[in-house]
């Protein structure tokens, strides 16, 4: 039993020897976690790393370089709209719309600068209804009706303007005005009526313009899916011109609603 509370004195007076050690000692960061201590910079190294920071800033640059690139029309999307409007000096005007689907190609060249400008040039574009195009303009059962039917793949669309070079905004869209386009085709004629069978019976009808009026080309390139993708909605070609000496009329205006892409 001495001996206990010998030991239970000598551990007291240890521990009161401790506290009072540490009480006197200049700071108590022996207790703090070296890990939640904040860590300072000095004013004179905040301004070195900010200066080298803005001096590391790298201006973007782009390699320049020229991509040839071929489109195949997609059909399955692509159409185009036939508006026929038919005009006889001594009958009243009638006009008709039909609906086909299109197919194609399109051959591009894509050009991108050293400052990252990209522009396009159409090389080629050529455009082939995928479908029939059925047409009819009627007047009275006494005066009779004009049908006329363009084969699938007898109206045939190019690009008439010469190579010109089409800006790129950074999306992609662009919009080009002037561009003229050429279009080749027949269509089958035929004349019911009284009058029209006899002033016209069975024949067949050019439908070739060299050059159409000019047209604004407006649509968008983009990167889908590890290709280039085409799209020209809306694209409009329209002209007027005789197809009898008696001054008959057509005005054609055709719209092309296109999308393409890479092959």
């Amino acid at each position: 039993m001495p001996e206990i509370r010998h030991n239970r004195h000598t551990a007291l007076l240890l521990r009161i020897t401790f506290v009072a050690l540490t009480a006197t000692l200049p700071s108590c960061h022996l207790f703090v976690n070296p890990r939640e201590q904040a860590v300072t910079t000095p004013p004179s190294a905040r301004v070195a790393s900010s200066g080298s920071s803005s001096s590391s800033s790298v201006v973007r640059s782009f390699i320049p370089s020229i991509q040839r690139l071929e489109f195949q029309i997609d059909s399955s999307i692509s159409t185009g709209t036939i508006d026929l409007a038919l005009d006889h000096d001594s009958l009243a005007p009638r006009r008709s719309v039909c609906e086909c689907p299109l197919k194609g190609t399109i051959v591009a060249k894509l050009q991108t600068s050293a400052s990252g400008v990209r522009t396009l040039t159409l090389e080629k574009i050529e455009l082939v209804t995928a479908g029939e195009g059925k047409l009819e303009f009627a007047w009275s059962p006494i005066i009779g009706t004009v049908r006329m039917l363009i084969p699938e793949g007898q109206l045939k669309i190019s690009n008439k303007s010469s190579d010109s070079v089409i800006q790129l905004s950074e999306g992609g869209r662009f919009s080009h005005p002037g561009y003229h386009f050429q279009v080749d085709g027949t269509g089958q004629v035929e004349a019911t009526g009284l009058v029209l069978r006899k002033k016209i019976g069975n024949t067949e009808t050019d439908l070739t313009i060299e050059e159409t009026e000019p047209v604004t080309l407006a649509g968008t390139l983009r990167r889908k899916e590890s290709s280039w993708h085409l799209e020209l909605p809306g694209t409009i070609m329209k002209d007027n011109f005789e197809i009898d000496e008696e001054g008959t009329t057509l005005s054609l205006i055709f719209t092309g609603n296109i999308a393409s892409f890479e092959k």
